[in-house]
């Protein structure tokens, strides 16, 4: 079994190469701005560090809110004044791999042993990714049977595949090689959300990352990833609408969209009328998803996460629910560490935003 980007519980994995209670940080390098996490493992406990977030607009000359796509130059310019800034002394990094450079689907093989697998997938793996594999870094695991699944009546077993372009792996090298951050490992976006629930048995459920370019949806049933979606639309969007629906600048519909959102309220309503179809696309989306997943499986996600930067938006959980119709809660991958009481409230307001650097680095820590 593989283990590049290694996304299951338990699974061997290059990461395990840290030194007992060294510490680590997680890198989320997205398009409106960088996040970090630094935890250090003490007696198989995660202890929280330092954490900080910074905007790519003052890099990239754009306003507050919009999405910037940096050269690797300015990318490693943030991360060490992002690390300065927050107090960070971790020499070593977990950064995640955006899922627009990935690919990944689940595809049915004969039951083979590992090894056999190993030699068969990249044959089988032609006839699914659109490039060259010499051109990819493959990777693969078994998906466990669910719930539902009688091992005797399935001839077959399904097999979740990924693959991230080479030259990506070498951008993100290049940019922490730069950033004076040594290596330790990728992770490809969704599966650090996937890490929210834990490996719980015959349990499925539906993740909605809302980023500033795109928004991210997966599906996870124990533990792993079972279904992705990839949707362009997302937090920016929902602002240049506002600018252009209500004749303000972008800086002022964004500070709109941050006061009041979709929240119920008289002075909120043309707010919530301006940037309702957008956010009915992206649930939609996600709705269409998870109905399909159920057929397919026969198994029934119960609950939902919002993370992102958009899951902050005023009134977007009760939308949520609304839309979706079971469980929505805000993800806080900060429950899995320890920290100062003192601090409770305020990760808890801006978890969402830091769950897959939160979760790379508590992957690094579990797998020290």
């Amino acid at each position: 079994m593989s283990g590049i980007f290694s996304q299951k519980f338990g699974a061997a994995s290059f990461l395990k190469f840290f030194d007992k209670d060294r510490s680590v940080l997680g890198i989320d390098i997205g398009t409106s701005s960088l996040k970090i996490v630094q935890a250090r493992k003490e007696s198989e406990r995660a202890v929280l560090e330092t954490y900080g977030e910074l905007s790519t607009s003052a890099y990239g000359n754009k306003e507050m809110g919009r999405a910037s796509l940096l050269v690797d130059e300015k990318v490693s310019e943030m991360i060490a004044d992002l690390k300065k800034e927050a107090g960070a002394t971790a020499t070593r990094g977990v950064v995640s791999i955006p899922l627009r450079y990935s690919f990944i689907t689940v595809i049915e093989m004969p039951e083979l042993s590992d090894k056999e697998l190993a030699d068969a997938i990249p044959y089988e793996a032609r006839r699914y990714i659109p490039i060259a594999l010499s051109d990819v870094l493959l990777d693969w695991w078994r998906i466990p049977l669910g719930e539902n699944e009688n091992e005797e009546k399935k001839a077959t077993i399904s097999i979740l595949l990924v693959a991230v372009q080479r030259e990506v792996v070498e951008k993100y090298r290049h940019i922490l090689e730069n950033a004076k951050i040594e290596q330790a490992g990728f992770e490809v976006e969704v599966f650090s959300a996937a890490r929210l629930t834990g490996p719980r048995l015959h349990q499925a459920h539906l993740f909605i990352d809302i980023g500033a370019l795109s928004t991210k949806i997966s599906i996870a049933e124990s533990g792993i990833i079972r279904a992705v979606h990839h949707v362009d639309r997302a937090s920016q969007q929902l602002s240049l609408a506002l600018s252009q629906s209500l004749g303000v600048d972008f800086n002022r519909a964004e500070q709109m969209k941050k006061e009041l959102g979709v929240i119920q309220r008289p002075e909120a309503a043309g707010i919530r009328h301006t940037i309702a179809p957008l956010l009915n696309s992206i649930f939609d989306e996600a709705d269409r998803l998870r109905v399909n997943y159920r057929r397919k499986s026969g198994m029934t996600v119960d609950k939902v996460f919002l993370l992102g930067g958009g899951s902050l938006m005023p009134g977007i959980l009760d939308y949520a629910i609304e839309k979706l119709g079971i469980e929505v809660i805000l993800s806080n991958p900060f429950n899995q560490f320890e920290y100062p009481i003192f601090l409770q409230t305020k990760l808890k307001d801006i978890a969402p935003v830091f769950t897959t650097a939160a979760n790379l680095t508590l992957r690094a820590l579990q797998e020290a």
